[in-house]
């Protein structure tokens, strides 16, 4: 594969994740436990806090970022399987650290 064709797959990879990302931004995710509900965009972007309960503050501070930790994890997870499936079988073998 020359040059030329490997800066056309590269092209073609960066358009594929640019389009990932646009979809990321529509995709949800929700984690919610006694005390809070957040909402993360698969791009890892706060969207939405929901206090459920708040009659102990050191208690809803724990698990308030117990549960934005959740949610970002979850939201890493469906950001890595979306980039896995757009650009499999497109990066090229002959790259270096690809």
């Amino acid at each position: 594969m020359g040059f030329l064709d490997n800066m056309k797959q590269m092209m073609e990879i960066k358009q594929k994740m640019d389009e990932v990302k646009k979809r990321l931004d529509t995709i949800t995710v929700v984690e919610e436990n006694e005390y809070v509900r957040i909402t993360v965009t698969g791009n890892r972007k706060i969207k939405d806090i929901t206090i459920l309960k708040n009659d102990d503050v050191v208690n809803l501070e724990g698990k308030l970022q117990s549960a934005i930790n959740a949610a970002l994890e979850k939201a890493d997870n469906v950001m890595q399987a979306e980039m896995m499936g757009a650009t499999k079988g497109m990066m090229p073998g002959g790259l270096p650290g690809m």
